[in-house]
């Protein structure tokens, strides 16, 4: 797996939030092209000490960068001691609709091919702006909460969808992921994470690479195939 983006290509970014302004870090791929697709990564629970920084996040840039794509990782407000407090997830939402708006905007971002992918908390809110967003085009949930999940299946969610849990996940037994995830629309793409919980230590790379070649097939310039099912 590549390692955390750093160099010419990563630079620091703020941005406008709702009454917020938020801390980013904006990553572009080395290669020579005009525009690229983009995605927007969501980090866990502040609450618990989950930022921008964090492993499974940084796999996820590494992988997504050198696949082409370029990648938005930013803090939810109150994070590093920026703007704002936490607020149970709604204000968060507004942060991520925000994050993907800065990077749908960018002059080196294409509009049309801008998806959004989170971690934990930040799955449930990925989910979330995926309902709310026209622009997201893509969505992947990494181990989201098991509450979050169970109210989201409800809902039609029409991106491209790659749902992650680990084996061992404390939150959320398989075999009940298995079932909920039936309860979301196709295209989806299902993955049990073997040998792991809920945190994927030791298996940041697979998670990062698994990320980058779901949002390649269907952010990319190929027509999208069957991504498969449960």
């Amino acid at each position: 797996m590549p390692n955390p983006p750093t160099g010419p290509d990563s630079q620091p970014v703020t941005f406008g939030g709702s009454s917020v302004t938020l801390e980013g870090a904006l990553h572009l791929p080395a290669e020579e092209r005009d525009k690229f697709s983009g995605v927007v990564l969501c980090h866990p629970h502040p609450r618990y000490g989950g930022n921008m920084h964090n492993s499974v996040v940084t796999a996820m840039a590494g992988s997504l960068r050198a696949a082409g794509i370029a990648v938005l990782r930013f803090n939810f407000r109150g994070v590093g001691g920026r703007d704002g407090s936490f607020s149970q997830g709604v204000g968060e939402v507004d942060d991520a609709m925000a994050a993907v708006d800065y990077l749908a905007l960018h002059d080196r971002v294409e509009t049309t091919r801008v998806g959004v992918a989170g971690y934990s908390f930040g799955a449930w809110i990925a989910l979330e702006a995926s309902r709310l967003s026209g622009t997201i085009q893509a969505v992947a949930s990494i181990a989201c909460p098991m509450s979050a999940y169970t109210a989201l299946g409800v809902n039609e969610l029409l991106q491209p969808k790659l749902l992650v849990c680990g084996e061992f996940d404390h939150d959320f037994p398989v075999e009940h992921f298995r079932f909920l995830s039936r309860r979301f629309m196709e295209p989806k793409q299902v993955h049990v994470q073997y040998g792991t919980d809920h945190f994927f230590g030791g298996h940041e790379p697979e998670i990062g690479d698994l990320t980058a070649a779901f949002m390649a097939r269907w952010l990319g310039d190929r027509t999208p195939g069957d991504v498969g099912g449960i």
